[in-house]
């Protein structure tokens, strides 16, 4: 997935870029409130020495995307629905059960996070050009 966006500061081999969010909802905006024409920073490997103020454009794989979309949003409910029933399989009542799938699920959330900095590394876009400014006698 490649998308244009303007940096805003480098530190390093790291770049914030502004991007214009995409909608994700299929052009029916009302429906998410993630409109287009929205603006996100996000940071991206620099590794080709853009520098603050141009205009870029990054790269994050599609598969990635869905991994780590996966990974924050679909692993710790299932991990909440197998703590119930495991919860409710022991204690056998439904709060206990529910407890347990609380529990289970912030372990799961826990977890990722203690792996975040190998997670960016994986997940995170990459500048792969420099937009030339064409504009001329503006």
């Amino acid at each position: 997935m490649y998308q244009k966006g303007i940096i805003k500061k480098t530190v390093k081999n790291i770049a914030d870029v502004e991007i214009q969010r995409s909608t994700a909802c299929g052009e029916s905006c009302a429906s998410c409130g993630l409109c287009p024409g929205q603006t996100a920073v996000v940071k991206a490997d620099n590794a080709i020495g853009a520098k603050s103020g141009d205009t870029v454009i990054i790269d994050m794989a599609d598969q990635k995307v869905l991994g780590a979309a996966f990974l924050v949003y679909i692993v710790p409910v299932v991990v909440l629905i197998i703590g119930y029933f495991i919860g409710y399989a022991i204690f056998k009542t439904e709060i206990y059960g529910a407890v347990t799938g609380f529990i289970l699920m912030a372990v799961t959330f826990v977890i990722i996070m203690m792996f975040d900095k190998r997670l960016k590394n994986k997940y995170t876009p990459r500048i792969v050009s420099i937009e030339e400014n064409k504009d001329v006698g503006i």
